[in-house]
Formats: structure tokens, C-alpha cells, sequence
């Protein structure tokens, strides 16, 4: 008796597990930022109002518009509710941040998220010297005896 029961639960299993999608096949919406530091010659411009909506239900936190480095201009990524992937995490606001006569851009994302340099900003610091700076800085501090990063 207790073999069809669970040839039937397996079975179901399986079928689910096929037919269900995997995150890796559902694609990225698009407008959504890459999470790589990157680096812009000109400011971004302001800030725009925004009418935030009604909230949708009691999970969605509300993500403001922001202006997101798009290639080599400005793109603006309007305000949504928008749901975690892990409920404890948190919206961090995208950064901008003047750096000898450039303009770093962190892309907003959520706390569990990682941010990396991309490859433009790794180019672009080494161009403009700043890897010899970030390296004398490591050893000084090292020779400090400091940890810090």
C-alpha cells in the first residue's frame, strides 16, 4: 500500500521540480542596474519628484528613482515598490561621489547584494594613478601596524 502512495509523491515531485523555472532562466527586468562600480565624466543631474503610490501589500518597500550610469549617459530608473529577496535585507540608495575630477557611481541594491569595481573603474583608477595611492596607503598602514582597509 505504501508503495503507489509514494511513486505518486515522487512522481509529483519530479514534475515540479522539471517544470517549475530556475532563477537562472528568468531574465533580469530591464533598466536594472549592474552591480559594478563604475565612473562618469559628468555629474548626474537631479534628482526627480516622484508620486509614490499605494504600498501593494505589507512586504514592498519602497525604492526611489534614481539616475543610473547607462553606457556613457544618465539614464533615470523611475521609484517602485519592490519585494527582497530576503525579507532581513534592506534598500542601500545608490551613491555619487565626485573623485578627482570624475564622478563614482554605486548602484542602488539591497543589503545582501554585493557591489564590485567593474572593469572601467579598475581601468579608469589606473589611468588616473590611483592604484599607486590605494598601494602606498595599503603599505603605510601596514607599516603602521593598522588593519583598516
Amino acid at each position: 500500500m505504501k508503495h503507489p502512495v509514494l511513486k505518486v509523491v515522487l512522481a509529483s515531485a519530479v514534475a515540479f521540480a522539471i517544470s517549475a523555472p530556475s532563477k537562472a532562466q528568468i531574465p533580469t527586468p530591464p533598466g536594472l542596474p549592474r552591480l559594478e562600480v563604475r565612473i562618469a565624466q559628468d555629474a548626474p543631474p537631479r534628482v526627480r519628484r516622484e508620486r509614490r503610490t499605494a504600498r501593494p501589500d505589507r512586504d514592498s518597500i519602497w525604492v526611489g528613482g534614481y539616475w543610473d550610469r547607462q553606457d556613457t549617459r544618465w539614464g533615470w530608473i523611475p521609484g517602485r515598490w519592490d519585494r527582497p529577496e530576503v525579507r532581513s535585507s534592506r534598500w542601500v540608495k545608490p551613491r555619487y561621489r565626485r573623485e578627482s575630477g570624475a564622478y563614482r557611481f554605486e548602484p542602488g541594491h539591497w543589503s545582501n547584494q554585493q557591489v564590485v569595481e567593474g572593469e572601467e573603474y579598475h581601468q579608469w583608477k589606473s589611468q588616473h594613478g590611483h592604484d599607486r595611492r590605494d598601494r602606498r596607503d595599503r603599505r603605510d598602514r601596514d607599516r603602521d601596524g593598522d588593519s583598516r582597509p
